[in-house]
């Protein structure tokens, strides 16, 4: 089971791997998936990061920000590390429940700006999951969601989100069983301008699917 120690920032411990794993990992991950202008080139780009390490091993779990809000999460065992998470600035699900019309009108645009439908998402989500390292013989078939925004309409976004389970879970005991085997890679993906918007790996030894 992985463990959450408490986080601590700052300090030369932290300084050294925030600039030899962090930021290098970063740039690596930002690379595989097309997004090399968002490529952080030192400290200058980091807005926060905080590094957290176990008690009872070596290794850790850490994250960083960067300045245009970029998010990753980290998790090394001994000298294995790797991105667990990313997430850019960008909102896929909205609660306007009682918001002003205007608000209303402008998420609902957002809707018409979308390019994609099922199966062209289902591609581009494919096409990450490998870029990123992952195989797909080694998960069942992707599960697919539009993502939306919920109120007194309720509709939906240009963003989709896609599960893939790896084949040791038992998919259809998965919500029975409480997540107790959860391992999972889950990616959204835009509809506007096909990038990638955010990817979570879960449960999964560094490095592999196995």
């Amino acid at each position: 089971m992985l463990l959450f120690p408490a986080l601590v920032l700052g300090g030369e411990k932290e300084e050294t791997y925030l600039k030899e794993t962090m930021i290098p990992l970063a740039q690596e991950f930002l690379q595989r998936i097309g997004q090399a202008n968002n490529l952080p080139q030192g400290t200058n780009q980091v807005k926060n990061y905080k590094v957290g390490y176990f008690n009872d091993r070596p290794g850790c779990t850490a994250s960083l920000r960067l300045t245009n809000n970029s998010y990753f999460l980290y998790h090394t065992e001994t000298n294995k590390t790797e991105v667990w998470t990313f997430q850019r600035n960008i909102k896929t699900y909205y609660s306007l429940a009682g918001a002003p019309k205007a608000k209303i009108e402008a998420v609902k645009a957002l809707n018409l700006q979308n390019k994609l439908n099922k199966e062209s998402t289902l591609v581009l989500a494919k096409k990450y999951f490998k870029m990123i390292g992952h195989k797909e013989e080694n998960f069942h078939p992707p599960e697919l969601i539009q993502c939306y925004w919920s109120g007194e309409e309720g509709g939906k976004l240009p963003y989709y989100e896609i599960t893939w389970y790896r084949k040791d879970v038992d998919v259809t005991n998965l919500a029975k069983n409480g997540n107790v085997n959860y391992k999972a890679v889950i990616i959204e993906v835009s509809g506007i301008n096909s990038s990638l918007i955010s990817y979570t790996k879960a449960g999964m030894p560094i490095g592999s699917d196995f």
